[in-house]
């Protein structure tokens, strides 16, 4: 049935009005776009809704019957017409976000703590990861709407450069030192690594194979925070993101930084939700 909210709107206004100029006045149309509106609705349902006499106009029976479905209806189209707006302008809804567990420990929280003050209505679902390669399969495969994170090499989507991240090291006991360490000189220490699969350890392990050696394993984490901890309590040194290391814990930057590149990126186009992310991100980074 090709029934339009134009033409409802057009049916409710002369029986709420009276007549069909009044109606027309209300609506900002002319009175034959009224009358051809609410006679292309007449058709469609087959009977007469308005008995149209020389002074005045009033609803049938049938249009009678019909009214309280029609307001019902308009009610309903305004409803979807403003959810639409929310929707669109990226205040309302549900981001899926997926993430490395180092990130969402370490800088997430006060990004997304960020982007919420700014859209109180939405809502954040994580996805996260123990590496890079899984967190991009499941973007691609459609887990979740935005990524943020290291981008793989030659990633053909939509990208947008968030900060750099750098990696620094807990001495073993919470030991201090003034001047950047050269990781070569720890070369015979205990280290705190991480689980198989975990990117972490891939960066630990690529970072002392400049140095020339490989490291020494006392015990293996899967989170940064408590590789942390472990480094702390004499286990082990750490290498860890700089942003997962709370205050009051010394840390030292390496004389050869480490470091990666952190960004939002997505597949295809970005929606509005993760564009108000984006848009959030940009401005926190200024």
């Amino acid at each position: 049935m090709d029934v339009t909210e134009r033409q409802l709107r057009a049916f409710l206004a002369v029986c709420d009005e009276g007549s069909i100029t009044r109606a027309a006045a209300r609506l900002f149309i002319s009175q034959p776009t009224l009358s051809r509106q609410l006679g292309a609705l007449e058709q469609t349902l087959g009977t007469v809704l308005v008995e149209r006499l020389p002074r005045a106009t009033h609803p049938t029976s049938a249009g009678r019957s019909l009214i309280g479905t029609a307001r019902a209806v308009v009610a309903a189209h305004a409803d979807l017409e403003q959810a639409a707006k929310n929707v669109t302008s990226g205040h309302v809804g549900e981001l899926r976000i997926g993430t490395l567990y180092s990130l969402s420990l370490g800088m997430l929280p006060s990004i997304l703590a960020d982007w919420r003050s700014r859209h109180p209505r939405v809502q954040a679902e994580l996805h996260e990861f123990r590496h890079q390669e899984d967190l991009v399969a499941a973007l691609l495969g459609g887990s979740f709407d935005v990524a943020i994170g290291p981008v793989p090499e030659g990633w053909p989507a939509g990208r947008s450069r968030l900060t750099t991240e750098e990696f620094v090291v807990v001495l073993s006991g919470g030991e201090e030192r003034d001047e950047p360490l050269d990781l070569a000189a720890l070369r015979a220490d205990d280290w705190v690594h991480f689980a198989a699969g975990n990117g972490l350890g891939e960066v630990l392990d690529a970072a002392c194979a400049r140095a020339g050696f490989t490291p020494r394993v006392a015990l293996r984490t899967e989170q940064a925070r408590a590789a942390v901890e472990y480094a702390v309590n004499g286990l082990g040194h750490a290498l860890v993101p700089d942003n997962v290391v709370p205050s009051g814990v010394a840390s030292h930057a390496l004389a050869e930084p480490v470091r990666r590149e952190i960004s939002v990126f997505w597949r295809g186009g970005a929606d509005p939700l993760a564009r108000s992310l984006l848009a959030s991100v940009t401005t926190q980074g200024r």
